[in-house]
């Protein structure tokens, strides 16, 4: 008896195989599209490169195409072929010389109607044409039979490879040929600039003979047979010298060239160009190695998404059991949590209350912070009115009643102060304000005039650097620089209680774009443990009763509102320092006083 398992597996076995089928065909198809991308991208790229070899190639040789009939036009040759008088060859010789190194010719040379050489550009040197005979050459005989002669060989002579083209002299009396002037052009540079490329180029003649190529090792090879008649040519015209002209690889069944041995052979594509000169072939080969390389790693890639494709699917059907699994789970979970629905709900209801009393606490806190902070800004104006008014007594007394009237006039101005500071209680509610130009100088001076009273009552020793030149302005609003200079000057005054001989050094500097305010003590110092907390509200090493913590924390919150920066530090051997960084205003002209002193 069979069961539904046995049913299923044949259907199974099936689906697998066609699946299997599938995949392969797929990926055959992605390495075939590859392959066909990069055959046609290095067609494209073969192509471009065989049209700009073969205009550098063309433009090469045309260079002298035209020079050997102007110099066989010459009066001076046609003279010393006809008549083969020493010294018209002595002139034609330099004449010769001149014209090789200026066209960059390796040689121009002139032959009689015999085929000898009379004169040449290389006379004086140990390989010299003159005396050899080349009648044997194609590019004499076509000159003498049709006007015009070119060849491709090695020199017979110098055993050096070159483009030979010439045109005949002809004599003055008859116009018959008497002789031919033959230009020798050594093509070693393209072939060395073909090298350099690192691209694989081959030039072969109409023999299939490669006379130029990348790899000079693969000169003087064919690519493919030569027929018998043709080699003879050759040797007849010892066109190659005594080179073995050996095969320099095969054509295989798909069209490539296998060149190398059959165990380290090299597989390249041959794109090729005809060219107009002599039946030459420009070759431009195309490794095949990095195409298949290509159409694998496409086909590698087509079998990695199709393998994690497979890791997916076998993923999602696992992760489909294990959610079964869970919900099932789920069920049972949500048993046990339907009895502890009643104590979630009480415990919300607990914590709602409890988190309605932490917000009444929050809102008493900022209350007390607000008017601790109120108490501790008022207090500074008083000290200052205070002083003002003591100072207004003594005038008095001694009958100066116009300073004490300018002493009761700053107390007035205090009492202002005091009024804008109770309607900027926004400052503990929200950040920013209205900015402008503000001299922290002159600001300073007057913060000062207000601690006058507790300077002479402490005896503090003050100093003030303003630098070399005055510095510019700040951005800021004049009440709450004063508040920033106040509380930490309050600050200083209070750590120089103790000591014997106080001293307050006060710097002013500008940089590039702050101004660097420096106020330094040499007080006891801040212990370095607490540091880190003394920008903290409430936080104050004093006594009970003689600080609330609150001054330091007003001058952070002052100088992150006006985008600036405060630090402390502490002296060696004593005292602290607090550093302030405020950013320059836009405005930088000078202050009134400034422009008034320089007027």
């Amino acid at each position: 008896m069979t069961g539904p398992a046995s049913v299923k597996r044949p259907w199974r076995r099936v689906l697998l195989t066609a699946v299997g089928l599938l995949a392969a065909t797929l990926w055959w198809c992605v390495w075939q599209w590859q392959f066909q991308q990069s055959l046609e991208a290095a067609h494209q790229h073969a192509q471009n490169r065989l049209s700009l070899y073969t205009t550098t190639l063309e433009g090469a040789l045309a260079r002298f195409a035209y020079l050997p009939r102007l110099l066989a036009g010459q009066p001076l040759v046609q003279a010393a072929v006809a008549d083969g008088r020493e010294r018209a060859i002595d002139r034609v010789n330099r004449h010769l010389q001149r014209v090789a190194e200026d066209a960059g010719a390796e040689a121009i040379f002139l032959l009689d109607r015999r085929g000898d050489t009379m004169a040449s550009s290389n006379h004086a040197s140990a390989d010299s044409f003159v005396g050899h005979h080349y009648g044997f050459r194609p590019y004499f005989q076509d000159a003498m039979r049709e006007g015009e002669g070119e060849f491709f060989a090695i020199g017979s002579t110098t055993e050096r490879a070159g483009y030979f083209v010439s045109a005949p002299v002809l004599s003055a009396a008859d116009g018959q040929a008497i002789g031919v002037v033959a230009i020798k052009v050594a093509l070693e540079s393209l072939q060395e600039s073909w090298r350099r490329a690192g691209e694989t180029v081959l030039l072969s003649d109409a023999n299939g003979v490669v006379i130029l190529s990348s790899r000079p090792a693969w000169r003087y090879r064919t690519l493919e047979p030569i027929t018998a008649a043709a080699m003879d040519e050759i040797r007849q015209q010892r066109q190659f010298l005594d080179q073995p002209l050996e095969r320099l690889g095969r054509v295989l069944a798909d069209g490539s060239l296998a060149i190398g041995g059959d165990s380290v052979s090299e597989r390249y594509l041959d794109l090729s160009r005809q060219q107009r000169l002599l039946g030459w072939t420009m070759h431009y080969l195309v490794p095949m190695r990095p195409l298949y390389l290509d159409a694998r790693n496409a086909f590698l890639s087509a079998a990695g998404a199709s393998l994690v494709l497979l890791l997916l699917g076998l993923w999602l059907r696992e992760r489909q059991k294990r959610r079964r699994l869970r919900d099932r789970e789920a069920r049972i979970i949500h048993e046990a949590n339907a009895r502890l629905e009643m104590r979630v709900v009480e415990r919300t209801q607990a914590l709602q209350e409890a988190q309605e009393e932490l917000v009444q606490a929050g809102k008493l806190a900022s209350l007390g912070t607000m008017a601790a902070g109120i108490a501790h800004e008022l207090n500074q104006p008083l000290s200052g009115i205070r002083t003002y008014a003591a100072n207004g007594a003594r005038l008095l007394a001694r009958g100066r009643r116009e300073a004490a009237e300018s002493n009761f006039a700053r107390i007035e101005s205090l009492c202002d102060r005091q009024d804008a500071l109770i309607r900027q209680l926004r400052l503990f509610a929200r950040r920013g304000g209205s900015r402008e130009p503000v001299d922290l100088d002159e600001r300073l001076v007057f913060v000062l005039e207000l601690l006058d009273e507790r300077l002479r009552q402490q005896g503090v020793e003050v100093t003030v650097d303003h630098g070399a030149e005055r510095p510019p302005r700040v951005l800021g609003d004049t009440l709450r620089i004063e508040q920033l200079l106040s509380n930490l000057l309050h600050n200083a005054l209070d750590a120089l209680k103790p000591v014997d001989r106080p001293r307050l050094a006060i710097g002013l500097r500008a940089d590039e774009d702050s101004v660097v305010l420096r106020i330094a003590d040499n007080g006891p110092g801040i212990d370095e443990a607490i540091l880190p907390r003394l920008f903290d509200p409430f936080f104050t090493t004093k006594a009970v009763g003689d600080g609330l913590g609150l001054g330091l924390f007003i001058c952070f919150g002052i100088v992150q509102d006006l985008e600036g920066r405060i630090t402390v530090t502490n002296l060696e051997p004593e005292g602290a320092c607090f550093e302030v960084t405020l950013p320059i205003a836009a405005d930088r002209s000078p202050p009134d006083g400034e422009r008034q002193d320089a007027d």
